[in-house]
């Protein structure tokens, strides 16, 4: 026997201006709920297409938050919706069925109903909500005369800093803490050791590297029925990134993002990549909307992921520490030290080994960006040297 319950969230987002109005029914089966969720969103500049978008996208991504979902497929998940409006979407992740309900029009308000069958993994771990630093150098342009049009030179530090602040704005504990004034072309052979440097000069664990793929334009000539139109032009987006751990070391996240919107400014006009007309036009808003996907990806990738940070220095049994109260780290807080080193097999395979030091070690004193510990059990420091790694427990 089904049992009923509602609930209703609104939600106003300031660029979508969308309201999410959240069904969920409790259906036989433990631990599945179908959501149904009904969003509306304003259409901007005519564009219809976008305002549905948005629409569709918040609501489901509202109703898999509140369901305890990830919301790492909501993206792809909207776009085959909305390209496959007769056939219902099934899913080998954690929403099994997907199901467009209704789509209507009154004046510039879309409104869209979709009905989700969600089963969260309700994965927890003691590090999703730690605060984690990150840092990166202006996304490197693949090819920088596309950057020819609208006059656009310094796109690349425009889209980092846009980035650093989408991330303030939308996560609670990421952000993007140094970026590295100038661009980085990482050789393959060397993107470890790099990202190590730029982790240590940074004092932070993540790295971000990315790529700019494309930013070409094209043109879409006006049709012969509609001759009186100009012809349209369409601008590419395009990025690869890379989010690495830069103390633990390995490639923790890997994905690339690509958009075409319309390019709504003149061909031979000069545009400001800082300013809030290009930010809010047409491109800049597809732009944003893949900042934000990446955010949600990182945010995913990152979030089991233990805060950790170096020995700095031993005086007197006493550990100082590269975690602190920026950190999340506070006084009496337990932290494991341990040393990691490289070994090779006799195939030349190379390993990682973690050797725990033992004993219970609490932070003394907590600064900015730095502790101090002491070794709670025996207070002695032992073989603890400089550069072995602490982690919070």
């Amino acid at each position: 026997m089904r049992q009923a319950s509602r609930l209703t969230l609104m939600a106003w987002l300031s660029r979508a201006m969308a309201a999410v109005c959240l069904l969920g029914l409790v259906v036989g089966q433990a631990n599945a709920v179908w959501y149904e969720a009904t969003g509306q969103a304003v259409v901007m500049n005519g564009n219809k297409e976008a305002a549905k978008r948005a629409a569709t996208q918040d609501a489901l991504k509202q109703a898999m938050l509140f369901a305890g979902a990830s919301v790492q497929s909501v993206a792809k998940l909207t776009n085959g919706l909305l390209k496959n409006e007769e056939m219902t979407i099934r899913s080998t992740g954690e929403v099994e069925q997907l199901e467009l309900v209704s789509e209507t029009y009154n004046g510039d308000v879309v409104t869209v109903s979709v009905r989700a069958d969600i089963f969260p993994k309700g994965e927890i771990c003691s590090a999703q909500h730690d605060e984690k630093h990150f840092s990166t150098t202006h996304f490197r342009i693949r090819n920088r005369a596309q950057l020819t049009q609208g006059n656009i030179p310094n796109f690349d530090k425009a889209f980092t800093q846009r980035l650093a602040k989408a991330m303030q704005d939308q996560s609670d504990n990421l952000s993007i803490s140094y970026v590295a004034p100038h661009t980085a072309k990482f050789d393959s052979r060397y993107t470890d050791k790099n990202v190590r440097t730029l982790s240590d000069q940074s004092n932070t664990q993540f790295v971000i590297i990315g790529v700019i793929d494309d930013l070409s334009v094209t043109q879409k000539e006006a049709s012969i029925f509609t001759p009186w139109k100009a012809n349209t032009s369409y601008r590419a987006f395009a990025m690869t990134v890379q989010v690495y751990d830069g103390i633990n070391g390995g490639l923790l996240f890997t994905s690339s993002y690509d958009t075409n919107e319309e390019w709504t400014f003149d061909r031979f006009e000069d545009v400001d990549e800082f300013s809030s007309t290009f930010w809010q036009s047409r491109y800049g808003q597809a732009i944003d909307t893949s900042i934000s996907q990446l955010i949600e990806d990182i945010k995913e990738a990152t979030a089991c992921q233990p805060v950790t940070g170096r020995v700095i220095n031993i005086a007197n049994n006493k550990i100082s520490v590269s975690l602190g109260r920026d950190n999340g780290i506070s006084e009496k807080d337990e932290l494991y030290l341990y040393q990691a080193k490289e070994v090779v097999d006799n195939r030349g395979r190379k390993y990682l080994q973690y050797t725990l030091y033992p004993g219970t070690f609490i932070v003394d004193s907590a600064f900015g960006n730095s502790s101090v510990v002491v070794n709670a059990t025996t207070g002695i420091t032992a073989n603890i040297q400089e550069n072995d790694f602490v982690v919070k427990k």
